[in-house]
C-alpha cells in the first residue's frame, strides 16, 4: 500500500511539473512574440505633422487641447507593448476633445468631418493595439493612413485661410445676405428689410 501511495505521489507530481515546464514555455513564447511585435511597431510608429502657414500657427498655438494632441503624437512609447496600449488609450482621449473645442475660425463641417475621420482611425488603431493577438500589418497600413488624415487637415485649414484672402466682389455680401435664409427667418428683420428697401 505505501509503495502504491508512494507511486501515485510520485506520478502527481512528475504531471504537475510537467504542466509547469509547458507554461513556462507558453509565456516565454508568448514574451518572445510581444518582444517581436514591440519591435515592429516601434519601427513603425512615426507620426507627421506638416510646418503650418503662419496664420493657421497662430490659431494652433491658442488651440490648447491640439497642441496636446501633437505632443502626445509625437512621443513615440519606449519600454513595452503596454506602453503603446497606454499610447493609443491616451490618443483616442484626445482626440474625442479635438471636436469639442475646434477654434470658431476652422468650425465648418469640412474641418469636422476630417477631425472625426481622424478620430476614428485612432480608435481603430487603438482597438488593433488591444487585441490578443496585435495585428501587425492592419497597423502597418494605418499609421500612414494617420498621417494623411493630418496631412489632409492642415491642407483644409489652408484652404479656409486662402479663401479668406480672397477679396469679395462688390454687391457679393448682399448677395450672401440674401441668400442665408436663417436671417431671413426673423419676421421682424424681415419687416425692417422691407420697410428699408420701400423707402429707396
Amino acid at each position: 500500500m505505501k509503495v502504491f501511495l508512494c507511486s501515485l505521489s510520485l506520478l502527481v507530481l512528475t504531471l504537475i511539473s510537467c504542466e509547469n515546464e509547458n507554461q513556462q514555455l507558453e509565456a516565454q513564447k508568448v514574451a518572445q512574440k510581444n518582444e517581436a511585435v514591440f519591435k515592429n511597431i516601434s519601427k513603425m510608429w512615426q507620426f507627421n505633422f506638416p510646418t503650418p502657414r503662419p496664420e493657421v500657427a497662430a490659431t494652433l498655438g491658442r488651440w490648447n487641447e491640439w497642441r496636446q494632441f501633437e505632443i502626445e503624437m509625437r512621443q513615440k512609447p519606449q519600454s513595452t507593448l503596454s506602453a503603446f496600449q497606454m499610447k493609443t488609450k491616451n490618443l483616442s482621449k484626445k482626440a474625442d476633445t479635438l471636436v469639442l473645442t475646434v477654434p470658431f475660425e476652422y468650425n465648418k463641417p469640412q474641418i469636422l468631418s476630417r477631425i472625426t475621420t481622424l478620430n476614428t482611425k485612432l480608435k481603430s488603431l487603438e482597438t488593433f493595439m488591444n487585441l490578443r493577438v496585435i495585428p501587425e500589418q492592419r497597423i502597418a497600413k494605418l499609421i500612414p493612413e494617420i498621417n494623411e488624415e493630418i496631412k489632409g487637415l492642415y491642407k483644409q485649414w489652408d484652404e479656409i485661410i486662402i479663401k479668406k484672402a480672397i477679396p469679395k466682389e462688390i454687391g457679393e455680401e448682399l448677395m450672401l445676405q440674401a441668400l442665408d435664409t436663417t436671417r431671413n427667418a426673423n419676421p421682424d428683420e424681415m419687416r425692417k428689410k422691407m420697410e428699408i428697401s420701400d423707402k429707396k
